[in-house]
C-alpha cells in the first residue's frame, strides 16, 4: 500500500470548515478512484496544521490520482484560508494496523 500526504497551515478559525469542505467535495471522488483505500485528516486546532493522508492500492494508482490530489489540496488551502502552499509527500505504508 502507498500513501500520499498534504499538510497545509490554515488558520485555525477555518479548520473545521476546511475539513466539512474536503469531507463534502473531495472524498466522494476519492473513493472512484481505482485503488483508493481510505483517507485520514489530522488536524491542530490551535495551530491550523491539517495533515491529509490518502491510501493507494499501488504506487501506479497514487500517481494515477496525482490531478486529484492537486484539486484537493488547492481547494482545502483556499477552504482554510492557507498561509502557503500545502507540502505534498509520498511513501510506502511498511505497518496499517488499523482495526
Amino acid at each position: 500500500m502507498h500513501a500520499r500526504t498534504g499538510t497545509v497551515q490554515v488558520s485555525p478559525g477555518r479548520v473545521d470548515d476546511m475539513v466539512r469542505q474536503l469531507e463534502a467535495d473531495q472524498i466522494p471522488r476519492y473513493r472512484e478512484q481505482p485503488g483508493y483505500k481510505g483517507f485520514t485528516v489530522l488536524a491542530d486546532h490551535v495551530s491550523g496544521k491539517v495533515i491529509g493522508i490518502s491510501y493507494w492500492e499501488s504506487e501506479d494508482d497514487m500517481e494515477a490520482s496525482e490531478g486529484l490530489g492537486r484539486t484537493a489540496r488547492a481547494q482545502a488551502a483556499e477552504a482554510g484560508e492557507a498561509s502557503a502552499e500545502p507540502v505534498r509527500e509520498t511513501f510506502k505504508v511498511m505497518i496499517d494496523d488499523m482495526v
